[in-house]
């Protein structure tokens, strides 16, 4: 009997696959407009349908005219004005776990990154070292502030840490900046920096297989231990160190999930760290989740235990760093350790919300691949509807700590 009934379940499953692929096969294929125009109806129809809840923020009414006047502008738009205007509806969403993806061939071979006193490049290529932890403040004559505006709606703007973690992405790829006319083609752009000296230059910039600007960056991203101890061993989704002199323990948890990188599993590596501050004399506990993206929440939950009437479960002992990319399950993370410890928050307001849909899967659209992405649970973590977990002690970084390589928030924590 059992199976019949494996051998019917196969055909029913057969039968669901092959309906799919004949309701995806209606939106292939066309001239360059038409397969726009089906590749947005098949959007229009699988969002809905596949989000938890899509028109929570936005209405239907207005998704379906962003759309129909997209597929109606299709005609006399290119396909990178096409593509950022999808980002654009994907972002009017206001699910930041919701977004829309293109797979880009090249990219402008500088890293920017967004501190207190603006966008600086803190890597790039030798033919352009000139610019490097220098001053971005135009493109092709565009001022940053017209940039940044013209890169916005882009970007679910739930917060301004979401703003500081996505600007310095788009500013790398030429395509999304043809998109939105800040560059009027993928070939070259002129990038104006100032220097430390406060003097200004222009670099002609063109664009180079992104796949290859890695292995042409002056600064190996290998980050050895002349660097902060933040930015070592970004492979290791979690790793820890006992600083003796300080008798601090520094847990480093970049990723909610296991990786056979890490050598051990993510349960077996909590236990071994905690048994470790169980056998040493720890004063303080650091748990820095400043590049957490997310994952799964239920790994904290040991560490939450364990710290239940320890000594390390006060204020001055107990520390935890969050940044603008402490992101979806490590932002729940972040608001367990605040209603269920004593715990010190030091750092930057996070990107992510505490209360947010998440869970996320993703399709492809028919013909131009573009990748969309969507959430299929809400995760409430909080009782509140804050916009960002804001720290108890904010400190930003500056383009000087970076040069200097200091690390302004563990030291703050080292010196409490």
């Amino acid at each position: 009997m059992n199976k019949f009934i494996k051998l019917g379940f196969c055909f029913v499953l057969l039968f669901l696959s092959m309906v799919a692929v004949g309701c995806e096969s209606q939106y292939l294929g066309g001239d360059r407009n038409t397969k726009w125009k089906k590749d947005l109806s098949y959007m229009q129809k699988a969002l809905p349908r596949k989000h938890v809840n899509l028109f929570f923020k936005t209405n239907e009414e207005k998704f379906n005219d962003e759309i129909n006047t997209l597929k109606n502008s299709v005609d006399n738009l290119n396909d990178d004005e096409i593509a950022a205007s999808i980002y654009k509806i994907t972002a009017s969403i206001g699910d930041s776990h919701t977004s829309a993806y293109r797979e880009t061939l090249n990219a402008y071979p500088m890293e920017f990154y967004y501190f207190k006193e603006g966008v600086y490049v803190v890597n790039t290529t030798n033919e352009y070292k000139k610019a490097l932890y220098a001053k971005l403040i135009k493109i092709n004559g565009k001022d940053m502030k017209n940039v940044q505006e013209a890169i916005l709606p882009l970007i679910v703007n739930d917060n301004e840490a979401m703003i500081k973690k996505n600007i310095p992405k788009y500013l790398s790829n030429p395509e999304i900046l043809h998109g939105i006319k800040v560059v009027s083609d993928t070939n070259k752009a002129v990038f104006t920096f100032e220097g430390s000296n406060g003097k200004t230059f222009n670099l002609n910039i063109n664009p180079m297989d992104k796949h290859k600007i890695g292995e042409k960056f002056i600064v190996n991203e290998k980050y050895n231990s002349s660097y902060p101890l933040y930015m070592q061993k970004g492979n290791l989704n979690y790793w820890y160190k006992y600083l003796n002199d300080e008798k601090t323990v520094y847990f480093k948890y970049n990723k909610c999930q296991s990786d056979e990188d890490s050598g051990k599993s993510i349960e077996d590596f909590i236990a071994q760290m905690l048994n470790f501050m169980n056998t040493h004399n720890t004063n303080k506990f650091v748990i820095d989740m400043r590049d957490n993206s997310g994952g799964s929440d239920k790994y904290i939950k040991p560490i939450i235990d364990w710290l239940k009437n320890k000594k390390l479960n006060y204020k001055n002992h107990l520390f935890v760093i969050v940044g603008r990319n402490t992101f979806s399950s490590a932002i729940v993370d972040t608001v367990l350790l605040k209603k269920d410890t004593n715990a010190t928050f030091v750092g930057e307001v996070t990107s992510g919300k505490p209360n947010h849909y998440g869970a996320v899967k993703e399709f492809e659209l028919p013909n131009s691949k573009m990748k969309i992405s969507y959430s299929t649970q809400f995760n409430k973590s909080s009782n509140g509807n804050s916009s960002t977990f804001t720290p108890d002690k904010i400190i930003e970084f500056s383009i000087k700590d970076y040069i200097n390589k200091t690390d302004p928030v563990l030291n703050y924590i080292l010196k409490f």
